[in-house]
């Protein structure tokens, strides 16, 4: 099979986003000659759009049918030969066997099987970083280097002058957009923020809009200067810039762990038990904390009926603090 134009659908969440940067990196180095791009969804593009690895970056946003038949027409006069779909969706299978594309390479879950070409076979669960290079492995590219990869560079933000480094700096983010499986017990969340805050250190509390009622209430019992919410209010790029300042990053399974993971920042992860061995953070300066229970191990259907989440309370928040204290 020849790869000459070559259109990767990339991953949609932000944390999946980044743990598939080591695709991007390691197709180049075997395909230096190829013209590559990358497609993503807009929630993603500030992270991809200084990535030095493809020709090309196009977003996919179109929610409409005619937007679709649009963007299938507009990857047909692309005449790309192959796509690789990172992206686990139905749609974007769908999407690529309608513009015309030669040979599409995939795990085939999600009923799309049928629009596949070339589906790659998960014969055994692996970390969601070997998962994905294991499609280019199959087709026996080299792989040299399987680091995840931030691109956003460090720039100054408008919150430079309330962080400053007069203390030691802990980013935490303690709740998951959409579920509450994995969030960490907010009362756990206040009392570990106000440990470290009597330990000496600088506390920002980080996290989506959606997050917003869970910030609320934390911040609304903890009085100290040197706590700083800032859950809501941080573009993507501008999180990116904070993190770099931290000195470590405590949170739960979400997308920003893997950013601060990503960039060498220390990094302790809260994980359900299951989720730790598929996308926990990874190297020297990560550590995982993560307790089995009776019904371990947990996946993506059991957390959207979970109504205790006992895994996460049985994580304390001594455990952590002393998790913490070992690191920095």
């Amino acid at each position: 099979m020849k790869f000459k134009r070559i259109l990767i659908r990339g991953a949609d969440t932000v944390g999946s986003f980044v743990l598939s940067t080591p695709f991007y990196r390691e197709l180049r180095k075997n395909l230096s000659d190829a013209y590559i791009v990358l497609c993503v969804k807009p929630l993603v593009y500030d992270l991809v759009k200084e990535c030095p690895y493809v020709n090309k970056i196009i977003v996919y946003d179109c929610k409409t049918l005619l937007e679709k038949i649009k963007f299938i027409s507009y990857l047909r006069k692309e005449c790309f030969d192959t796509v690789f779909l990172i992206s686990g969706s139905f749609e974007s299978a769908f999407i690529s066997f309608f513009a015309g594309i030669k040979n599409r390479i995939g795990y085939a879950h999600d009923y799309r099987k049928i629009f596949l070409t070339e589906e790659v076979v998960e014969k055994e669960k692996k970390h969601y970083v070997d998962y994905i290079l294991y499609i280019l492995q199959k087709y026996k590219f080299n792989i040299e280097d399987k680091k995840t990869e931030i691109y956003i560079k460090d720039t100054q933000t408008q919150f430079d002058d309330i962080i400053k480094e007069d203390r030691k700096i802990l980013g935490v983010n303690f709740t998951v957009v959409g579920e509450n499986a994995r969030n960490w017990p907010k009362e756990y969340c206040i009392e570990f923020i106000k440990k470290m805050l009597y330990k000496g250190f600088k506390v920002i509390l980080f996290g989506t809009k959606n997050g917003i009622k869970y910030s609320n209430y934390v911040a609304s019992r903890i009085n100290d200067k040197n706590f700083i919410n800032l859950i809501g209010k941080t573009s993507l790029k501008e999180f990116v810039c904070l993190v770099k300042r931290c000195d470590i990053y405590v949170s739960v399974d979400t997308g920003g762990i893997h950013i601060a993971n990503a960039l060498g920042v220390k990094t302790v992860g809260l994980y359900v038990p299951g989720s730790d061995f598929c996308y926990g953070i990874r190297g020297e300066n990560a550590k995982i904390i993560s307790h089995k229970t009776d019904c371990s191990p947990c996946n993506q259907n059991k957390m959207k009926y979970c109504t205790d989440n006992k895994c996460m309370k049985l994580i304390s928040t001594d455990e952590v603090v002393e998790t913490v204290e070992n690191m920095v």
